[in-house]
């Protein structure tokens, strides 16, 4: 038992001695490494900009004045800021924003509002042609061919309404949380004769 303890306290030992000469010879080349760069590039001028120079001694051409931290945390007066925004959209954008849902929501409801005005004609007309999708013996002329285009037409815009007011309802929140100014959200009306 006690060869095997020796042999590997010798093979231990042999581990220790390469891992020290691997880490000696790499921390060698970093240093030479290391020196050669820093020989090849010649100092700097380490000065910072406004430090008084002792070279030459004389005082600089151009005194410079005191400013002092007031006059540092104020805007200049000559500033003139741009247009005021809000999570970085204008006045303009945000009532753009606001019109375009608007427009868009009248339009759909124009369209529901012609498709159920036909359907309308047709059931109080009866002009459900010879063509009916009824049962044999029923006198249910609602279910025509036409009425099915304008029923899902209605459908359809029903469902583009929900969406475009749950798209207004988005945007109301967001300019809830920019803080936009209510007179940003008013949709401007063309007053047409």
């Amino acid at each position: 038992m006690q060869r095997r303890d020796s042999g590997r306290e010798a093979r231990r030992d042999t581990r220790r001695i390469r891992v020290a000469l691997v880490s000696g010879g790499l921390f060698s080349v970093v240093l030479v490494w290391g020196a050669a760069g820093w020989a090849a590039d010649p100092p700097g001028d380490f000065s910072v900009t406004g430090e008084a120079s002792e070279s030459d001694g004389s005082p600089s051409p151009v005194p410079v004045p005191e400013v002092r931290l007031e006059s540092l945390l104020k805007l200049p007066s000559s500033w003139k800021g741009g247009e005021e925004k809000r999570q970085g959209l204008s006045a303009g954008q945000w009532r753009a924003r606001f019109s375009e849902l608007a427009e868009e929501r009248l339009a759909v409801e124009q369209e529901v509002d012609e498709a159920r005005d036909e359907l309308d004609g047709m059931v109080e007309g009866g002009t459900g042609g010879p063509w009916q999708m009824a049962a044999p013996g029923s006198n249910n002329t609602e279910v025509t061919p036409m009425s099915f285009k304008h029923r899902e037409l209605i459908r359809g815009g029903k469902e583009r309404l929900t969406n475009i007011r749950r798209r207004e309802r988005s945007l109301h929140i967001e300019a809830d949380i920019a803080g936009v100014p209510s007179t940003w959200r008013v949709v401007p009306t063309d007053s047409a004769p």
